[in-house]
Order: C-alpha cells, then structure tokens, then sequence
C-alpha cells in the first residue's frame, strides 16, 4: 500500500489492518512478495487466507523461503505430508497445498531439497562474500560499513553520509561523493533505495537481508567491526564496536584492551544506563571519533566526554537536558552532534567555537548571541533542526553563512519581521521548517518573505488563516510544499498566477478540514508530479487545469465526498497515466 495510505492505518487494531487490507485489494490485482521468509510459528498463512480476495484474477503470492522446515506446513495435493530428506529437486511442478489454499512450487538440482538448499546457502553466502572482496579498496570500506545498520531497518542517508565523513572515508563536507559511492552500492545489490527526495536524491535506504550476513562476515573475518556474535580471543585491534542487543552488558564487563575508534549502538532498548558505566567508557576509549549511544537513556551528561578530543560524531539520548554543558563545547573537532530528545534552552557562547560543526539535531536548541569580540562564524553549519525562535535572530543566523536546512520552532506569532528578516539572511538556505508552538495566537504569513534559494518549505500548526498559494507561488526554485496539521484554516486555495510555482514537484496539504474550493490559473505548477490532499472531506472538486499538467503521475485524496468520487471516474480509462488513490477504499 502507498506510504501515506500506511501512515494513517498504522496505529490501527490488528484486526481492522486486515480488513482494511482486504477491501483495498478487492478490485485490484496483486503480485505480493513476502522476503526472506523463515520465521517459526508464523500465522502469516492464515492470515493470507483471510486476508487475500478469492476472486480468481489472476493475482499471485510469492514466499522466498530460507527455511526449508517451512515447507512442512503444506501438503501435496494428493494429501501426504512433504518431507524435506525425500523431495526430489528438478522434477515436475509440485502441487503444494495449506488449508484451502492452493501453492506451486519448482526446485531445480538433481538432490533433495535439505541437501539442496543447505549447499544453497553456502555457496550464496560464499558468493556474496567474494563479490565485497572484489571490490575496489574505497568502495570496499563503504560496503563493509553498511554491516552497523540492522537489515531491513530503514536508514537516513544524512546519518549515514556524517558517519562515513566522521570515520574519515570521505573528504570533509562531501555530501556528492558519498551519493556517487552510494549508487555504485546500490548497483551492485549490496543495498536498496527506500525514499527519494523531490530532486531525485536518496533520502533513505536499507540493507537487504541477503547481503547482510555477507557483509558482517566479511566485516567480522577482516575485523573491520568487532559484535557480541563473533568474539575473539583478543580485541586488541578492534576499531569498530557494534551492539546489537542491550548495551548495559556491554558497559558491565572490561574492554580495557580495545583501541576503539568507533562505538555504535544500534539497539531498540531504551534502558537507563549507569553513569558510573558511562564516566569509566570515556576514560577507557579516549580515542574515539564516533561515538552513538542509540536509544540508551542517559539521566545526566556523561562525566569525563570531553576528554574524547578526537570526537567527530556524538549521538546521546538525554531526555532531562535542559542546559547544553559548557565541557561540550572543547570538543573542537565535533561535526556531527545528534541530540533528539533534549530540549535544550541554555547554550554557552563556546559553541561559537565549534568550528567544524555541520549537523546540530535537538527536539530544541536555543543558540547564545555570539560574543561581542568574537568575529569568527560557524561557517561549515549547514543543518539545524530544531532552532528556537528566539534565536531567529540577525546577529546569529549572519554567522551562518552556509546553512542549507532549518528547522525552527516555537512562538512564530511574535516578531514576525524580526524572524522573516533573518531568515532571508540566509542566502544557501534550502529547505525551511516551520512549527508555530503558540496557542494563543496564530501566525500571520502576509509578513514573512522568504529567500529565493528555497527548495522545500514545510509549515506546521500555524493555523493561518490568508489563503497563502499568491505569495508562495512566486518563489522561483520551490520544489516541495508541505502544508502540514493546522496550517491554514481557510477553505479556498487559489494558484491563480499564470507560471506560478515553476518548479513545484511535490504539494501535500493535510489536516486542511475545511478546503472545499481549490482553483489554479493556466499553466501554473508545470512541473507537478505529486498531489496528497489528507483529508478533503469538504473538497466539492479538483481544478480541470490539473488534468493538463503532463509531469503529474500521482494523486492521493483522503476522505473524499462522493461528488468528487464520481468526478474523478471520468479519469478511470487513464489508469496508466495518473495513479489516483482514495482512502479509505470503496467510501
């Protein structure tokens, strides 16, 4: 189902998922692919069968088994059990058959399918292995490094280009090598896009299954990377730790004999870590250049990590923070510094000393004004989310002259010029992100001006209340447009200027309860290629000059009235044109 169709069911009930599952597949015909199935107990089956449609159209479900005892759950269609030590491989097509569903299924081979897909395994996983030591000696590093992300686990490429960068693999501040690298990864299958930005950038990835357990293999065999599963005798060489599982064991024993340079944790458990354990980690690995903590809770600041001079990348989770400590700031070779849960409202003025920064990310950070016989910028800053409002401010934001994304958040009522003039200091500036935090009053947008650099604009619970699109439109390189929960209130949007918005690819307008009017002049939005309106319960219908921009490929209306459905079935013989989805199906 299409991502946004996911996001809206997936705090649903169990239950209700599969019903909703079904009705969507019900008109539709399906080729559904279940990777690298192996798990026992499963009821996946059962739910298949109360989940998939009988309607005989032709749809098909493919399960690539990694476990041959799965098979034991099905029949063959004469009703004797399937045994893996006598099924002969490279005979006919097999019959299978699980309840009242009915499988085909064709080996190939000239042995039984346990000896079959044993000998299988090996040789793929052997394989895979050669292919990484084929590799060039650059691309080699950063295939090996994929094996610190857990497979199949989506992963930022933001974070993955800043820890490559940190680790010294890329030049300084080299976002388009890493993608080149990247790609030729992508092209040899040892990892798969997820997302894309608007710009055809990768924004997100993940490791295949199949290419993992040669990667940490090999990763492990070269000692490039050092986890739980395979110790050694001697740790002496270890460069790279990873955890997997639950740190606090980690912390518990000693690793005095590591030379460690890397430490990532790449756990989902969230447990309190000692701060004892943490003071003893800091003074035992001094060497360090990443350091991520993952989900690990810390309750204070860690004593003694300032000590780690060598620092380029520091992930911590510290919900409690509420004062950026001032022994942070020495850490003068920090690029990277993720704090996503720390909402921090007192800065020291040594931040300004940071010079290599690049990446700031706080759920809030309030930045100081810089000292006033201090001259120097934070000239290599390109990313912050989340800034607050109050250091929206000309004397701040002129010290970062690089700046490409920012996130600000908080009162965005107040001081509008104050922050609107600021901004548009910002002459390499991207992408902007909006939150207005103020119930009391809402944002008034007439007096904001935006730079002409800007790429991506995002607006979040500014509540406005002027109809918005004859002022954005005129921004020149805008190519995404999010106008998110509570941002307009208004029930007409109107792109009414002739060219206007010339390099919109993506618009997306939700929690708009009230839209019921949307129009657009002649050859505005040219370059459309995606619509999302979530929800437009009250949208009587969509402009007739929508259906006449030729870039436009995918459409997505939540909730729509049932006029607007039937307009829309006029479009039902363009199918391979337009990818129109409602939600919920069948309203």
């Amino acid at each position: 189902m299409p991502p946004s169709r996911v996001s809206v069911v997936i705090g649903e009930d169990y239950q209700l998922k599969k019903s909703i599952l079904r009705d969507y597949l019900t008109n539709k015909k399906y080729f559904i692919v279940l990777d690298d199935h192996y798990k026992e107990g499963d009821d996946v089956l059962d739910d298949l069968e109360e989940v998939l449609p009988k309607n005989q159209n032709g749809s098909r479900v493919l399960i690539k088994v990694t476990d041959s005892g799965f098979l034991c759950s099905f029949e063959l269609e004469n009703g004797e059990s399937i045994r893996p030590d006598s099924v002969l491989v490279g005979g006919p097509l097999i019959r299978l058959k699980h309840e009242s569903r009915q499988f085909f299924i064709l080996y190939y081979g000239k042995m039984t399918l346990r000896i079959y897909m044993g000998e299988k395994a090996f040789l793929t996983t052997w394989s895979r292995i050669y292919s990484v030591l084929e590799l060039s000696a650059h691309l080699k590093i950063y295939c090996l490094y994929l094996c610190v992300f857990h497979p199949g686990i989506e992963i930022s490429t933001r974070q993955l280009y800043q820890l490559w960068v940190a680790e010294g693999f890329i030049p300084y501040n080299s976002e388009e090598t890493a993608e080149h690298y990247l790609n030729e990864l992508i092209d040899r299958g040892f990892i798969q896009v997820n997302k894309r930005r608007a710009g055809g950038t990768i924004k997100a990835c993940y490791v295949p299954t199949f290419a993992y357990a040669a990667l940490v293999g090999t990763a492990t065999m070269m000692g490039f990377v050092r986890t739980p599963d395979f110790e050694e005798e001697s740790s002496a060489n270890t460069k790279r730790y990873i955890i997997f599982d639950d740190p606090i064991e980690f912390f518990s024993l000693k690793h005095s004999d590591m030379d460690l340079q890397s430490f990532l944790n790449d756990s989902s458990e969230n447990d309190h870590l000692n701060p004892i354990d943490c003071e003893n980690f800091c003074k035992m690995f001094k060497h360090l250049r990443v350091l991520n903590m993952g989900s690990a809770v810390l309750d204070q600041y860690p004593l003694g990590l300032e000590n780690l001079f060598h620092l380029k990348y520091l992930k911590l989770n510290i919900p409690s923070l509420k004062c950026l400590p001032s022994p942070l700031c020495t850490l003068s070779n920090l690029q990277t510094l993720d704090m996503p849960s720390s909402y921090v409202d007192q800065t020291p003025e040594d931040i300004w000393k940071m010079r290599k920064l690049m990446h700031l990310n706080f759920g809030s950070i309030t930045l100081p004004a810089p000292p006033k016989n201090f001259s120097s910028s934070l000239k290599n800053l390109i990313f912050i989310s989340a800034l607050h409002r109050s250091s929206c401010t000309p004397g701040i934001l002129c010290r970062l002259p690089n700046l490409q994304t920012l996130r600000v958040s908080g009162d965005l009522s107040c001081y509008h010029s104050g922050v609107s003039k600021s901004v548009c200091e910002l002459h390499k500036i991207e992408c902007l992100k909006l939150v207005n935090e103020s119930k009391l009053s809402r944002m008034v947008l007439s007096e904001y001006q935006f730079p002409p650099s800007l790429m991506q604009l995002s607006l979040s619970n500014t509540e406005l209340m002027e109809d918005h699109m004859p002022m954005l439109e005129k921004l020149p390189r805008l190519q995404v447009l999010k106008l998110k929960q509570n941002s307009y209130l208004g029930k007409k949007l109107a792109c009414i200027g002739s060219g206007g918005f010339p390099e919109l690819k993506i618009l997306h307008l939700k929690s708009m309860y009230w839209l019921d009017e949307r129009t657009m002049g002649a050859g505005a939005m040219p370059k459309l290629e995606s619509l999302i309106v979530n929800p437009c319960a009250y949208l009587r219908k969509l402009p007739e000059e929508l259906w006449c921009i030729k870039s436009l490929y995918k459409l997505d209306l939540h909730w729509p009235q049932t006029e607007l459905r039937q307009r829309l079935q006029t479009f039902e013989d363009m199918e391979w044109w337009y990818d129109i989805q409602l939600y919920p199906y069948g309203i």
